[in-house]
């Protein structure tokens, strides 16, 4: 480990030498010959350290996955025969505690840094500030990233439901085509006779462009539950989990695509089915979720659910369809929209038209557009980035004691469609994203 710091230190001393050195000529002024050398033998340097760093951290990671008997702190060890660090999930941390109570002596003792932090694949992700904690950071080990990532995706939040792709720069480029079976565009079938010439066509794509944003939780914590590291770990994974779990769900829902991912409610692609004439405030009747259905993608039917303010629950038992006679002047009784939950087997909130029902507090409120939506989640995209990293900082909350971490989780997402769809035959556009509006 001392190698690699000393390296790393040596590079970083190298890479400062060549700003400094750059520094001195203003872009109209040519550099002379000298200088020019002397910078090409610092970058040349630097290349040549980058390349002994890379070595050094291979030769640990296969040091460690050889199960080399690696000192720890607090007399922990993993002694040869044993699985190695980087075959344990936890990276030889005990807890998630463990792990935080780590990373702040971190910070606090730089050059006494835990060795299961500088771990390849759990330490900092960049040269320059490994050191310093709170500009750093130090990625979570992959068990405590992925019970992080349990409560993200948990059954409750929205994130869970779309479709989700791991990209290894920030940006997915999707070819997409949007053209319909019935539209004019993109490939096209025709109707001949026998020996007549076949008409040509070719497919459209244009390009979607998703990139992968940054959502962080900031938690706070006493120094004195850092004494009790085993309690620590519970605190942060659920707070963290549940501050980024709610983030991600509700920029699915309502994000505006600026900083954060385009929700569906923002989506150019969203049909909103207006109000009835005039119907009260804070009302929700059977014909407006029927003409919500009615806009909804045929082939995203059967995989839509009903997403709602909770609410609109109490208003849900009251929903019905009325029967008329043929002159519809007479009620002939009702059918209920509306099918509460069959006992433990049935959904949690019923069902409606035999769509389930989602309840999130990521729906705006009653009576404003888009309390209640039905949606197709899988037509959302959702791409991440990498693990959960974390770090911290004593600065923040110091009067009070207390000590910061800060989660990070690189994610975007943006529906599929990019515009509603027109149909061949009436006027109405359908979509995999249909939604209310304010009444």
């Amino acid at each position: 480990m001392d190698k690699l710091k000393k390296l790393r230190a040596q590079r970083d001393a190298k890479v400062r030498a060549a700003q400094e050195l750059n520094a001195k000529f203003d872009a109209d002024v040519v550099m002379p010959n000298e200088e020019v050398e002397a910078l090409d033998t610092i970058l040349a340097e630097v290349k040549s350290l980058d390349a002994a760093i890379d070595r050094e951290l291979r030769v640990l990671s296969v040091a460690v996955d050889a199960s080399v008997a690696l000192e720890l702190p607090d007399g922990a060890r993993i002694e040869s025969g044993e699985p190695g660090v980087m075959k344990d999930p936890k990276r030889g941390f005990v807890h998630a505690g463990e792990f935080a109570a780590a990373v702040r002596s971190a910070v606090l003792r730089p050059t006494m840094t835990d060795q299961r932090l500088q771990i390849v694949a759990a330490a900092a992700s960049t040269y320059a500030n490994e050191s310093v904690g709170a500009d750093g950071g130090f990625l979570v080990p992959p068990q405590y990233a992925t019970e992080i990532l349990s409560v993200i995706e948990s059954p409750e939040n929205l994130f869970n439901r779309v479709r989700k792709v791991p990209v290894s720069g920030n940006t997915l480029i999707i070819p997409a085509n949007e053209t319909t079976a019935h539209g004019t565009g993109g490939i096209q079938a025709y109707w001949d006779s026998e020996a007549a010439t076949m008409t040509q066509t070719k497919p459209v794509f244009s390009n979607r462009e998703v990139k992968v944003q940054r959502v962080t939780a900031l938690v706070p914590v006493t120094e004195e539950s850092l004494e009790d590291s085993t309690a620590l770990g519970a605190w942060v994974q659920m707070e963290a989990g549940e501050k980024l779990a709610f983030k991600v769900s509700d920029a699915i829902l309502n994000g505006n695509g600026v900083g954060m991912p385009l929700g569906i409610l923002a989506s150019p692609a969203l049909v909103t089915v207006t109000k009835e004439t005039s119907q009260a405030a804070s009302t929700l009747l059977a014909l407006n979720l029927l003409k919500m259905y009615s806009r909804m993608a045929p082939s995203s039917v059967s995989s839509a659910v009903w997403v709602m303010n909770q609410d609109l629950l109490p208003l849900l038992p009251m929903l019905t369809i009325q029967g008329k006679n043929v002159a519809g002047s007479e009620n002939l009784g009702a059918e209920a929209a509306f099918l509460p939950p069959g006992g433990l087997s049935g959904s949690q909130y019923g069902t409606i038209l035999g769509r389930p029902i989602v309840v999130t507090e990521s729906s705006p409120a009653l009576s404003a557009a888009g309390d209640v939506a039905f949606v197709d989640f899988s037509k959302y995209i959702a791409v991440t980035k990498g693990a959960v990293k974390t770090d911290q900082s004593i600065h923040l909350w110091f009067d009070q004691n207390l000590r910061a971490f800060r989660f990070v989780f690189r994610v975007g997402g943006m529906p599929w469609l990019s515009a509603a769809i027109a149909r061949k035959n009436g006027s109405n556009t359908l979509s995999h994203f249909v939604a209310l509006g304010a009444r």
